[in-house]
């Protein structure tokens, strides 16, 4: 009997190994990393610890630059804490000399981050990487995020955890809180954006595909589907098409990957994204916008994670959740209330709120960039143009019956002042000047409540605080 159950549990071995090493072999392979690059900092520093650039291409329904989602992870040598830090794919960097898959030399140049990759390839972007962080980057990996859903539905369904987050709120089918077993098709939605106006440095995206990914990861390494032979070859195949690396990096690397986020929790996972000074910046003789980093934050985060100190608090993503969806501490931290200017409290929604968005820079195309955003908080646009000269700073131009709805807008667009006008009777106009760098979420609140008319009543019971979800 005991020989018996040895020679079963030998050829099952055998069989892992067998199709272990099918599949390692089967993935795509480029030539990508550049670990002895000048631009490297400090590499004693980083002796010991891990350092993946992760890529999902193809998001859903996006194209272009979109269409790619950045995230370097790095595990501490001693693989208690870890740093998530996402790229904007419309980033400004500076990309070195590189060699395109085709072994090309690629001069130096000033592009957007994705373009690092879609028109330079992955040696390219890892370069562009290292340049800006100064970190070596180990390993690379690239997903297909239009085969993703593929993978999970090759495991039957994976389980996410998911807390409310504003990463969670962008997608296009928002996942339930709390342990969810997601299929294909909510994964494929769950990735897509739900409005591309809102994510426009690219870290929601980012983070929900790293999400997905490292759930479908963990489970693929399971104890249930390593028992199941079928599962196991079929998700592997469906991963060999669908996953691209370096040519160092093995199957084994990114079990270590998904092993090591999904252990730490907590305070252990740190996230960040790449400080932005600007965006909608459209440089003079272009007419694309670009997000335009904050190079000193931005110095300062990396130069933490190279010598292993906490990334500084102002720098993370305030209450995010680490990589297995647990929250720091035992509960995610509020978002900050909205931006509201000082005075009355504001009653005008956005949605009932038309703005002409006017131009009043020397940026090309900046009218529509902040157009885009407006609509993605829930204005509506009229007329998008351009100022007949320019201005010193963001002004909200009204006439006298619509300040309410100036107000509101105000509020939105940060730095920006009001400016009473008779001469264009009842409209809202966003003049664009210099300085303006984003627009933010506002909040309109309830109207206050009339008290009860036996004052004498007792109050109602408070409602009860929402228990803390954890999965």
């Amino acid at each position: 009997m005991i020989a018996a159950l040895a020679a079963v549990v030998g050829v099952v071995l055998l069989y892992h190994l067998g199709l272990y090493f099918y599949v390692d072999q089967k993935i795509d392979r480029v030539d990508a990393l550049a670990v002895d690059g000048p631009e490297v900092l400090a590499p004693a520093l980083q002796e010991g610890a891990q350092t993946y650039l992760v890529v999902g291409s193809g998001v859903p329904d996006q194209t272009g630059a979109a269409s790619v989602a950045t995230l370097l992870a790095t595990v501490a040598a001693d693989g208690r804490s870890a740093v998530l830090v996402s790229f904007p794919p419309t980033a400004m960097i500076d990309t070195p000399a590189c060699r395109t898959p085709e072994g090309d030399l690629r001069n130096p140049t000033t592009e957007a981050f994705a373009a690092s990759l879609l028109e330079g390839g992955p040696s390219c972007m890892v370069r562009a990487v290292q340049q800006l962080s100064g970190l070596r980057v180990d390993h690379y990996l690239d997903v297909d995020l239009g085969r993703l859903p593929g993978m999970v539905d090759a495991l039957g369904g994976v389980p996410v955890c998911v807390l409310p987050s504003a990463a969670t709120a962008a997608a296009a089918g928002p996942l339930e809180p709390g342990l969810t077993e997601v299929d294909g098709a909510a994964a494929g939605s769950f990735l897509a954006p739900g409005d591309t106006g809102s994510d426009v440095t690219g870290a929601l995206v980012a983070e929900r595909a790293q999400r997905l990914l490292t759930s479908t990861l963990r489970a693929a390494m399971s104890t249930s589907t390593l028992a199941d032979p079928v599962a196991l070859a079929r998700f592997l195949n469906r991963a060999a098409d669908a996953l691209t690396v370096d040519e160092q990096t093995t199957l084994g690397d990114l079990r270590v990957l998904a092993g090591s986020l999904g252990e730490l929790t907590g305070d252990a996972v740190q996230r960040a994204t790449l400080p932005v000074a600007q965006v909608g910046h459209v440089p003079a003789g272009s007419e694309e916008a670009y997000v335009v980093l904050d190079h000193d934050l931005t110095r300062t985060l990396f130069d933490a994670v190279i010598e292993g100190n906490p990334v500084p608090a102002e720098l993370t993503t305030d209450g995010a959740p680490g990589a297995d969806g647990q929250a720091p501490g035992t509960a995610e931290a509020p978002a900050p209330p909205p931006a509201e200017p000082a005075g009355p409290v504001l009653t005008a929604e956005p949605a009932t709120v038309t703005v002409d968005v006017l131009n009043g820079t020397g940026t090309t195309g900046l009218a529509a960039t902040v157009a885009d955003q407006l609509r993605a908080q829930g204005f509506v646009v009229g007329a998008v143009g351009n100022e007949a000269g320019t201005v010193n700073q963001t002004v909200v131009r009204h006439g006298p019956g619509v300040v309410e709805q100036a107000r509101t807008v105000a509020a939105a667009v940060p730095g920006s002042a009001l400016q009473p006008s008779d001469a264009i009777g009842d409209t809202v106009q966003l003049v664009v000047g210099p300085g303006f760098e984003s627009v933010v979420a506002v909040t309109i609140p309830p109207p206050a409540a009339q008290p009860p008319a036996d004052t004498t009543a007792p109050a109602p019971a408070t409602a009860a605080e929402p228990a803390p979800i954890a999965c």
